[in-house]
């Protein structure tokens, strides 16, 4: 049985609970003749009237409709519970992974926005070899900066690719469970 299905009938199970309590309560539990004995026919109209009150059932079929009822609803919960488990894990995962996206998002940004700017300096100083000669020498050196797409980014990119496909596979999971969400739960025959 579908999951929409289960919560419908129990919902419907509730109302009847509420139905039959109704009757109860206003039920005569005792049938009173004001201190002397009834005539026959006397008696058999007011155990009729006790009987119409509820409904042609008998107070003791009323007691035990409700309490197979409130087991069948008790049963009902439990298996729409585990269903909703199911989903609401999912819908965690898809948060997560959601969550860890926008972080991504956030890092990919900040990097872009430290330009790749190479600082260059040039240094120009003496040198003495070996035999003790000088030698003027020119030196150059590069300072780059450290969060380009070239190094740190593009791994950050593919991350962010791979966390995509997941949450794409999630999503397709949610939806087929959304799909098929059943119940594994038989509801008895006579019930409804």
């Amino acid at each position: 049985m579908t999951l929409q299905k289960a919560m419908r009938i129990r919902a419907e199970l509730k109302k009847e609970i509420s139905n039959l309590n109704e009757l109860i309560h206003d039920y005569p539990h005792q049938i009173s003749f004001e201190n002397r004995i009834p005539e026959p026919e006397e008696l058999r109209a007011k155990r009729e009237e006790k009987s119409l009150s509820l409904d042609g059932m008998n107070y003791e079929d009323v007691i035990k409709r409700m309490f197979t009822i409130t087991d069948i609803i008790l049963e009902l919960n439990i298996a729409i519970e585990k269903a909703n488990r199911e989903g609401h894990n999912l819908l965690f995962k898809e948060a997560s992974i959601k969550s860890k996206i926008s972080l991504l998002d956030y890092q990919i940004n900040s990097e872009r926005i430290i330009k790749p700017e190479v600082e260059r300096l040039d240094y120009d100083y003496d040198h003495m070899d070996e035999k003790g000669n000088f030698k003027r020498v020119k030196v150059t050196t590069y300072n780059y900066a450290m969060l380009t797409d070239e190094t740190f980014g593009m791994s950050l990119i593919e991350y962010k690719k791979k966390l995509n496909k997941e949450l794409e596979e999630v999503r397709d999971e949610l939806s087929a469970f959304n799909a098929s969400r059943k119940i594994d739960y038989e509801l008895p025959e006579g019930i409804l």
